[in-house]
């Protein structure tokens, strides 16, 4: 009876310290899942940080370089220049109005116009003097894409999002961080391709309105070219670059906005 007892006892004893055993693993287990989860969390919360303090890091650098700018250039004397032109009614790269030449820390060339609803687009030509990094300017009506391309036709940056180096290309020209080489390049206007552009009381916008500013530093001459819709019959465009460059000097200057920054700039000459 004792061995017996025993016996039993010894069999207790052995299961016992199986179930002992496995819920010791089981919890070490899930003490060793929780640390790695946490660890896990800890490392996507530092990398968070991480970045937040490099996004805070770039908008001071870039808004100390605009303030920098701006102090330039509240101490220079700008000359304004405007010229009137008719766009050609072809969208080509051969038909481009021409608007001037980008010369750092000397000129900003500013662009004025429309494009009506069934327009296949406005390409305007313009050239970089000496490379630096350009800056442009869009104001107007909601529905348009903007893209510039090189002289060969490549796209170069393209306000369409979703395009990769393009659509990033044009973040950083907005932001006055894209390098432009020296040479012809083409800003060319179209309407998006999305659903029609309501205006508040939900009317179908025909005609949208836009305004396009192009610099590089700070500027000391203004050069306004207004750009109206063809007539009918109008072909391509007879004036040669240099005529458009001495007309842009010879037309009459007008003062208007000269020293306003040129967000308040493109807003007066599309709102008033």
């Amino acid at each position: 009876m004792v061995s017996s007892v025993g016996g039993s006892s010894s069999v207790l004893t052995s299961s016992s310290g199986s179930l002992l055993g496995t819920t010791v693993n089981s919890s070490n287990s899930t003490t060793a899942n929780g640390a790695a989860a946490a660890n896990v969390a800890i490392s996507d919360t530092n990398k968070k940080l991480s970045d937040i303090e490099k996004q805070l890091a770039e908008f001071a650098a870039s808004t100390a370089k605009a303030n920098k700018k701006a102090e330039a250039q509240s101490k220079i004397q700008v000359e304004t220049f405007e010229k009137q032109v008719r766009k050609s009614p072809y969208s080509t790269n051969g038909a481009a109005t021409d608007i001037g030449t980008l010369v750092k820390d000397s000129t900003r060339l500013n662009v004025y116009s429309n494009l009506k609803k069934d327009d296949k687009g406005d390409v305007f030509k313009f050239r970089v003097q000496n490379s630096g990094e350009a800056q442009l300017g869009v104001l107007g009506d909601p529905g348009l894409r903007v893209q510039v391309m090189s002289r060969f036709g490549a796209v170069v940056a393209d306000s369409k999002g979703g395009l990769g180096s393009t659509s990033d290309n044009y973040t950083k020209l907005q932001k006055g961080e894209l390098k432009l080489s020296s040479g012809d390049y083409y800003l060319k206007i179209t309407n998006d391709g999305n659903s029609p552009t309501k205006d508040s009381k939900g009317n179908t916008v025909t005609s949208k309105n836009y305004a396009l500013q192009l610099s590089m530093g700070v500027y000391r001459k203004d050069f306004d070219t207004v750009a109206q819709q063809p007539k009918a019959g109008d072909g391509m465009p007879q004036q040669s670059a240099a005529s458009l460059e001495l007309q842009n000097m010879l037309t009459a200057a007008q003062s208007f906005d000269t020293g306003l920054s040129g967000t308040a700039k493109l807003n007066n000459a599309l709102f008033g």
